[in-house]
């Protein structure tokens, strides 16, 4: 079972990101959408990556996850290595991984780092009906 309101709690817990989990449905195939809004940086990252853990701890597998980064204004090299922590749970989960709608400035800070390859990039849901 997907518990959500792991992540859907941490609002009242996290300063400065907000995190809406949802199981999304409108696909061709259930997914997980997570939305971030604000900023993943040093002083939140670590509470963000506890919530993480705890939500792979559920009893699910096998399905696509999607975070939504629309709305996420700023992301430190923690926030990053968070990124990684959730790549690998992801993968223990046998869950592919996708990141969406990465704003600019949020891509640099993954190209610099050079982690833009490491993860599948999306600008739209469609894509994953391709």
């Amino acid at each position: 079972m997907i518990d959500f309101d792991v992540l859907n709690r941490a609002n009242d817990l996290i300063d400065d990101l907000k995190i809406e989990a949802v199981l999304d449905t409108t696909g061709n195939q259930d997914r997980i959408l997570i939305r971030l809004q604000g900023v993943l940086g040093h002083l939140n990252t670590v509470e963000f990556a506890d919530r993480i853990i705890e939500f792979f701890q559920g009893d699910w597998k096998g399905i696509p996850i999607i975070i939504d980064l629309k709305d996420l204004q700023y992301i430190s090299s923690s926030g990053i290595g968070t990124f990684t922590t959730i790549r690998m749970q992801a993968d223990h989960k046998n869950s592919d991984l996708y990141l969406l709608k990465m704003n600019q400035k949020v891509r640099q800070v993954f190209d610099q780092l050079g982690f833009s390859s490491f993860f599948r990039l999306i600008d739209s849901l469609e894509e994953l009906q391709e």
